[in-house]
C-alpha cells in the first residue's frame, strides 16, 4: 500500500513538473505559435534606414571640402617622378611623324593633348619642336579641309547645306558686305519708328557728355536712329516705371521702339560703356528676339523662316 502511494506522488509530481515547464515556455515563448510572425523586413529597413542616414552624411562630408581631399593626394616619390620622366622621353622620342597621315582624328587631337602637356610641363627646346610639328600639322589638315570646302562650294553651292559660311578672306570679305546690306535694310525699315534714350550719371560732366554724342553720332551714322541722353537725375518716375529696369550701372542704353497702336517698347541694348558696333548688333538681335512679334508694325515682323 505504501508501495503504492509513494509511486503515485512521483507521477504527480513529474506531471507537476512538466506542466510547470510548458506554462512557463508558453507564456515565455507565447509569440512563436502557429500564428506568429517574424517581420524581418523591419530589422532590414531599420538597417537600410542606417545605410542611407551614413550616405547622406558622407556625401555632405565630400561636398563639405573638395580642397581638402586634394590635400590628402600624395604627390610622387622621387621614384614614380624618375619612371614618368622615361616614359614621357620615350614617348616623344617615338612619335610616328610618318604615319600621322594613317592616323585617326582621335589619335591626333590625343597625340596633341599628350605633347602639349609635356612640352608645358617640361619646356624644352626637343619637346617644344616635336608639339609644334604636330600642331603644324593639325592646322595643315584644317585648311585642307577649307579649301576643299571652297571648292565644293563653288562648284555645287546648292548641294551644301551652308553655302554662306565664309572659309576663305575673301569669303569673310563678302559675308561682312552681306551684313552690313542686310542692317541698313532692317535700320530704314524700322527707322521711323525707333530711337535710343541713353541715360548718364552726370550731363554736367563735358568729357563724359561729349565722349556719349561722339558714341551716338557713330551708332546714328551706321543706323540712322536718333538718341536722346538723359542726365540720371531728369529721368521721371513714370519713366522709370516703363522702362522697367533697375539704374544701377550707367550709361543705360535703351531702344525705342514705338508701333502703329502708338505703344511705346523699351528695351536694354547694352548695359555701361560700350562699343558702337556691339550697340547696333545688340539692337538687332533685341529687336527680332526680345520684342514679341505682336507687339510689331506688320511690315517689321520676321517672316516665317527668315530670320
Amino acid at each position: 500500500m505504501k508501495k503504492l502511494i509513494f509511486s503515485i506522488s512521483l507521477i504527480i509530481i513529474n506531471v507537476n513538473l512538466e506542466l510547470y515547464a510548458f506554462n512557463n515556455n508558453f507564456y515565455n515563448e507565447n509569440k512563436e505559435g502557429y500564428f506568429y510572425y517574424k517581420d524581418e523586413i523591419i530589422e532590414e529597413e531599420k538597417v537600410k534606414d542606417n545605410k542611407i542616414i551614413k550616405k547622406d552624411i558622407s556625401i555632405t562630408v565630400s561636398e563639405y571640402s573638395k580642397t581638402e581631399e586634394m590635400m590628402k593626394m600624395s604627390f610622387e616619390d622621387d621614384k614614380e617622378r624618375e619612371l614618368r620622366k622615361k616614359r614621357e622621353d620615350n614617348f616623344m622620342a617615338n612619335i610616328p611623324f610618318h604615319k600621322l597621315d594613317e592616323m585617326s582624328t582621335e589619335e591626333i587631337k590625343r597625340l596633341l593633348d599628350i605633347t602639349r602637356n609635356i612640352s608645358t610641363g617640361r619646356p624644352n627646346k626637343e619637346f617644344v619642336k616635336k608639339y609644334a610639328a604636330v600642331q603644324k600639322f593639325w592646322v595643315d589638315k584644317s585648311e585642307n579641309f577649307a579649301k576643299s570646302w571652297s571648292v565644293a562650294n563653288l562648284e555645287n553651292p546648292d548641294e551644301l547645306l551652308y553655302n554662306d559660311i565664309g572659309w576663305t578672306s575673301r569669303d569673310r570679305v563678302n559675308l561682312k558686305k552681306k551684313k552690313v546690306k542686310e542692317d541698313k535694310k532692317f535700320f530704314k525699315k524700322i527707322k521711323s519708328r525707333a530711337g535710343y534714350i541713353v541715360i548718364i550719371e552726370d550731363k554736367s560732366d563735358t568729357g563724359l557728355l561729349q565722349d556719349t554724342k561722339l558714341l551716338y553720332e557713330k551708332v546714328k551714322s551706321q543706323t540712322g536712329l536718333d538718341y536722346l541722353i538723359y542726365d540720371y537725375y531728369e529721368v521721371s518716375e513714370t519713366l522709370k516705371r516703363q522702362l522697367k529696369i533697375k539704374l544701377e550701372t550707367l550709361p543705360e542704353n535703351i531702344l525705342l521702339y514705338v508701333n502703329n497702336k502708338n505703344k511705346k517698347i523699351y528695351k536694354r541694348v547694352v548695359q555701361g560703356f560700350s562699343a558702337s558696333t556691339k550697340i547696333v548688333n545688340n539692337t538687332k538681335f533685341i529687336f527680332e528676339n526680345a520684342i514679341l512679334e505682336k507687339d510689331k508694325n506688320p511690315e517689321d515682323r520676321i517672316k516665317k523662316g527668315k530670320k
